[in-house]
Order: C-alpha cells, then structure tokens, then sequence
C-alpha cells in the first residue's frame, strides 16, 4: 500500500502545514510526538554503555541498530507475504 504524499500515515491527516516528512514516510506532528523518539541524551547514554553488558552481540551501537532494522524489515516481508497468501487463497476459496 502506497502512501500518498502529505497524508500521514498513522492517522490520515492530510494537512499540508504540520505533515511532515521522517525518514521517507509522511506523518503528522501529532502521531510524531506518539512515537516516543529517542532524544539525543538518550541516544548518547545507549551509545556509551553498549559493550559493557556481556549479551551485546555485535561491537558497535551502530551495528546493532543496523542489525535490528534489517531483521525488522525481514520480519515486515515474511509477514505480508503471509497475508498476502491469505488473500490469495480465500480469494480462490470464495
């Protein structure tokens, strides 16, 4: 499903003043605020102390947050595809 631009998509707000755009995807002020973004002390202080807990797998923050994004969007594909099969069938089902 593509998102059409200036229209938020968590919400469907399509006003052209407070939509923004965050890493290609379209979204309001309000549904932004929700999403509990990390600020920059924080980010900071996850940066500093990874390593120093002998669960953390990869060498470097960075690693790991490159690692976690490419799992989730592994996780996104398996999940549409799944779906995707799922209406496929009751489509043929029907």
């Amino acid at each position: 499903m593509e998102n059409k631009a200036n229209v938020c998509y968590r919400c469907g707000a399509e006003d052209e003043n407070s939509n923004i755009n965050l890493y290609g995807h379209t979204i309001c002020l309000d549904c932004k605020s929700k999403l509990g973004l990390y600020k920059d002390k924080t980010i900071k202080r996850h940066f500093q102390s990874y390593g120093q807990n002998p669960k953390d797998e990869r060498d470097h923050y960075e690693d790991e947050i490159l690692y976690r994004l490419d799992f989730i969007k592994k996780d996104y594909i398996n999940k549409k595809i799944k779906l995707l099969h799922i209406l496929d069938r009751l489509k043929e089902l029907s």
